[in-house]
This record gives C-alpha cells, structure tokens and sequence, in this order.
C-alpha cells in the first residue's frame, strides 16, 4: 500500500483539484531526459530500469516513479508511490515538486501538499494504511 503524490504543474490559484478547468492543458516539467535529471538530484542514487521506473531508497521510506517517456518528449507530471514508515518522505516529495518548479496533490485526502499540511497528510495516510492492515490481518 503507498502514498500516492502526483506532481504537475498545476494552476496556482487553484485550492482544490475541483477548481481546475475541465478543460486545463498541464505544462510540461521538461522532457524525459530534464525530470530524470531532476529526479537524481533531488533523490541521490535513484535507479531507473530499463522500462523507466525510477527506484529511491530513503531512510525508513522508498519511493518508485515511472518516467518512461524517451529523453525528447515533454512530461506532464511525475508519480510518486511512496512506501515504509518514516516521516522522511514528506520532505522529499515537497523536494520533488520544488525542483520541477510544481505542485504536489496526494490522493488520500485529494489535496494539495504545501509545507505547513504535507505532515498532517502523511500521518493520516499511515493511520489508514495501519487500520486497514489491520482489518486484514495476518
């Protein structure tokens, strides 16, 4: 189970996702080549396969994020699945957003991460996922 962050450039005058035109035509964050660059600077020693997936392992966290476009063409957002327990995945994916000069939006609360709300999000992902293993148990 992961947090799961989109990033993209986003309206900054929108609050909400819902404010956004049905109609709005993301900018590109760069090409393949640009975001993977990106990407290695902000999350050292990330690794990418073949297809594009891009591994991270942080202390305590991982984070996996397919940026399979060729080098050349435009990329519209980045994903970020976000694994493991430490509250050191709040940073790097504020750090990532930050880099590409975007927005981060997790899907567990369907809001915008800003620095002053990303750790109340992360925390009340992690209450989720624990409940919900739990439920599951062994």
């Amino acid at each position: 189970m992961s947090w799961d962050v989109f990033i993209m450039r986003f309206p900054s005058e929108a609050g909400a996702i819902d404010e956004i035109p049905d109609d709005w035509d993301p900018p590109s964050l760069g090409t393949g080549r640009d975001v993977r660059g990106v990407l290695a600077k902000v999350l050292p020693d990330i690794e990418y396969a073949p297809n594009g997936w891009g591994d991270y392992e942080g202390p305590g966290f991982s984070i996996s994020t397919p940026v399979n476009e060729a080098d050349d063409v435009p990329v519209a957002g980045v994903s970020l699945f976000i694994h493991g327990d430490s509250e050191a995945a709040v940073p790097a994916a504020l750090a990532v957003a930050d880099a590409l000069k975007a927005r981060a939006f997790e899907t567990g609360a369907g809001d915008f991460l800003a620095a002053d709300s990303a750790r109340s999000a992360w925390d009340a992902w992690r209450a989720y996922r624990d409940r919900v293993l739990d439920e599951r148990g062994p």
